[in-house]
């Protein structure tokens, strides 16, 4: 039988080293979704059929997320160590810079494209023609409309709303809880349906909760910090905040500015490097969060086979709930350093 080196299956997969060794060694748990991704390419490499994720295809990452997700995904494809993938980071990047880099991009149709953005009228268009011209187009974490990209892969966002609500209704009950929830912008469709499975849940399941304010963060630092302050200084009693987005640093500041830092519950989502220390001190309670090395290897699976499964184009990848007392193996200490 032929040697398989875990080098191989990293590039194979676009998973890290270190998930490949807790895979194949069982130093750790690893979701079944992405040992069956390790599963499928040891098989393909023994028979000699060489995934396309081998060769040496040149991609481009679009992504318009916060920092500790870009800072997993700059990690990972550091670990992997191919070149020819190519990383555009577009945090708080206006819609017209967004379509100038996504035009730029889609001129040359040869290259696939794995990319997070809002949903826009524009946007859309320019995708829809590419994908006419040929080119693979992957949405990742957030999903555009289906005749805009080939293949989706994410969590299930409605789920992890619904999951937030049974975590927090289960906590308070019906016994009048106020919550407040933190949102980026409902251009990114994972935003918009985490609250719609928040709020559908409550009422469903705990209709005594009440949501009494929102707060519009734009998954920025500065924009999350102010935005959950207004909402702190009108109701300083709020008994939990569910942030559905990114900005995790200017939510726990404005915490503590707040004077309200270990007062209320939060769950928010994503266990990176900037939400881990806030579990750790107890500003932040419980994150929803997913191994996001094992989420780009399955895109860039997806971006560079010769074709896509029949299947659904929606790829979910599993999610879990943590704590202070069980941060997950994928969370690497500090960010790496982002170039370009």
């Amino acid at each position: 039988m032929k040697k398989i080196s875990i080098k191989d299956l990293s590039t194979a997969t676009g998973l890290s080293r270190a998930t490949i060794d807790r895979a194949l060694n069982g130093r750790g748990s690893v979701h079944p979704r992405t040992q069956k991704v390790i599963d499928a390419a040891l098989e393909e490499l023994q028979i000699g059929d060489v995934p396309a994720a081998l060769q040496d295809v040149p991609i481009d990452i679009v992504l318009r997320v916060g920092r500790g997700m870009i800072a997993q995904v700059a990690g990972s494809l550091t670990a992997l160590g191919k070149p020819s993938i190519a990383l555009h980071d577009m945090y708080q990047k206006n819609e017209v810079e967004m379509l100038d880099q996504v035009r730029a991009l889609c001129a040359d149709p040869s290259r696939p494209l794995i990319l997070t953005a809002k949903n826009s009228e524009p946007l859309r268009a320019e995708l829809a023609e590419a994908r006419a011209r040929g080119k693979r187009i992957v949405t990742f974490v957030s999903d555009l409309p289906h005749d805009t990209r080939d293949a989706f892969v994410s969590i299930d966002n409605r789920m992890a709303g619904e999951c937030a609500a049974f975590v927090l209704g289960g906590l308070f009950g019906n016994r009048g809880a106020r919550f407040g929830v933190v949102i980026g912008d409902y251009a990114f469709s994972c935003h918009e349906e985490r609250e719609m499975g928040f709020r559908s849940y409550l009422r469903a399941h705990f209709p005594g909760i009440s949501l009494v304010h929102e707060a519009r963060g734009e998954d920025s630092y500065e924009g999350t910090r102010d935005a959950v302050g207004q909402m702190l200084a009108a109701h300083p009693d709020l008994d939990a905040i569910y942030n559905v987005a990114g900005g995790n640093a200017g939510l726990a500041d404005a915490l503590r500015m707040a004077g309200l830092a270990g007062e209320q519950t939060i769950l928010s989502h994503e266990a990176n490097h900037i939400t881990a220390p806030l579990l750790r001190e107890g500003i932040v309670d419980y994150v929803l969060a997913q191994d996001t090395s094992a989420m780009m290897g399955q895109a860039l699976r997806l971006a560079t086979l010769p074709s896509l499964p029949a299947e659904s184009p929606i790829h979910h990848v599993d999610f879990g709930v943590y704590t202070r007392f069980n941060i997950p193996g994928f969370v690497t200490p500090r960010a790496p350093v982002l170039h370009g």
